[in-house]
């Protein structure tokens, strides 16, 4: 009896200890099997985040890229379409962008980037996209868009100095000059009439002498708002020099130019300048040559007025003559 109570009691006790093995090994691959899933999970995360960071270095190149190349194009132009047309094309290569417009109103609907352009301008740039690289980079664009624009109204506003005269706001001499051989060739080739004025301001040395330089330059300003007043606006005209003014009246002949000339001669005589406490009567002597009349040469035009101008003032002043 005892001997059977022994071999069983061995028995259970062998049940058990492999019963407890089995666990403990199942309880094992379990951690293991967990430990492994952690990994997995750990090493998927990592490459998800390498793979963000890859995905952004090659936007950020992309990006900055397509930067110098914008800068690269628009840098050189001076024209503002040509310029917003190759800075669009630019932005479209950026991102996914559905429109884009330049407009003084706020455009409907959503998902539009606003963006102020130039310091005075009513309009502003509107992009519209959910692209993550435009939203993070259009600023950026936008600023060199801008710095183009500024020096299109910096160039425009020195052109404009360059060629007018600062004081009678009239073109000057130097451009006055390219103007008249372009206008005489223009003349020769498609056998145009053109007449030339000199205008000269009568004792303009005695005014500067009697009244002051102030009163002098008001006299020049009133004198050169007067030829503008009764010249067309095909007509060039520009101060020569001093007091002297040049006129070119375009497909005009000699009969008409004197007509002209008669009249603004008229009109500044009968005029009364008040500057500051002084109030002026001036005359102008005008000398007149036309083409083909006088001459085929556009340098002897301008000497043939320039004889005229001479003998007007010889035959007394505050008169038009020619040959």
């Amino acid at each position: 009896m005892f001997f059977w109570v022994v071999t069983i009691g061995l028995f259970l006790l062998f049940i058990v200890s492999k019963y407890v093995s089995f666990r403990n090994y199942k309880l094992s691959r379990e951690i293991e099997a967990k430990d492994l899933f952690a990994e997995k999970s750990m090493l998927a995360k990592k490459n998800s985040g390498l793979a963000k960071e890859i995905e952004t270095a090659k936007n950020n190149l992309s990006a900055r890229f397509l930067f110098y190349d914008l800068s690269r194009k628009i840098s050189p132009l001076l024209d503002k379409q040509e310029i917003l047309n190759v800075f669009s094309e630019n932005m479209r290569q950026l991102g996914n962008i559905k429109e884009i417009k330049i407009t003084g109103e706020q455009p409907k609907g959503k998902d539009w980037l606003q963006f102020k352009i130039g310091k005075r301008s009513k309009e502003s740039l509107y992009i519209k996209t959910k692209s993550t690289i435009v939203l993070r980079y259009s600023s950026y664009f936008v600023n060199v868009l801008n710095l183009c624009l500024d020096k299109i109204k910096l160039y425009d506003k020195l052109q404009e100095l360059s060629i007018h005269d600062s004081l009678t706001k009239i073109h000057n001499r130097r451009y006055f000059m390219q103007r008249y051989v372009e206008e005489f060739n223009r003349a020769r080739k498609f056998n145009f009439n053109l007449s030339f004025l000199m205008v000269d301001i009568d004792h303009f040395k005695k005014i500067n002498d009697t009244y002051g330089h102030l009163v002098g330059d008001a006299v020049l300003r009133e004198v050169a708002r007067t030829i503008k007043e009764n010249t067309r606006e095909i007509d060039f005209i520009a101060r020569f020099g001093g007091e002297e003014f040049s006129v070119i009246l375009l497909e005009t002949e000699k009969t008409g130019a004197i007509m002209v000339a008669e009249r603004m001669r008229s009109k500044i005589s009968q005029k009364r300048i008040e500057v500051f406490d002084e109030t002026l009567n001036v005359a102008v002597s005008i000398g007149l040559s036309s083409f083909p009349e006088n001459t085929l040469h556009s340098d002897v035009l301008l000497e043939t007025a320039d004889k005229a101008l001479y003998k007007a003032k010889l035959a007394g002043r505050n008169r038009v003559c020619w040959f």
